[in-house]
């Protein structure tokens, strides 16, 4: 593979990824152990971004395997880190809702 197989786009694509990657290490590592719900979300967030760029890397593009049809709807190709990543910013945003139930201090 030489420096040609590699488009501008992909090497930039790449770089942007690898510094986010980073950025959301860096984040993690700083979250409390409490805040389980927000350190597994950034894990799948970080393992479909790192299975997203290996593929970049090796083949030049992301492949998307997924194609779901429903009767007449279609709905968009995927992966499976796509699918990580979805569900690990879903997690994120139901931390950030704070979606545990919290027992309110009775007070004698």
């Amino acid at each position: 593979m030489n420096a040609a197989d590699f488009p501008f786009k992909t090497v930039v694509l790449s770089i942007v990824a690898t510094v986010a990657l980073l950025a959301l290490t860096v984040y993690a590592s700083t979250l409390p152990v409490e805040q389980l719900l927000a350190r597994v979300g950034l894990a799948l967030i970080v393992g479909g971004a790192a299975g997203n760029l290996i593929d970049r890397l090796t083949a030049g593009y992301v492949v998307d395997f997924v194609d779901v049809y429903w009767r007449n709807w279609h709905f968009w190709a995927f992966n499976v880190a796509d699918a990580a990543i979805t569900v690990g910013v879903a997690f994120m945003i139901l931390d950030l809702l704070d979606v545990r139930t919290r027992r309110v201090p009775r007070t004698v």
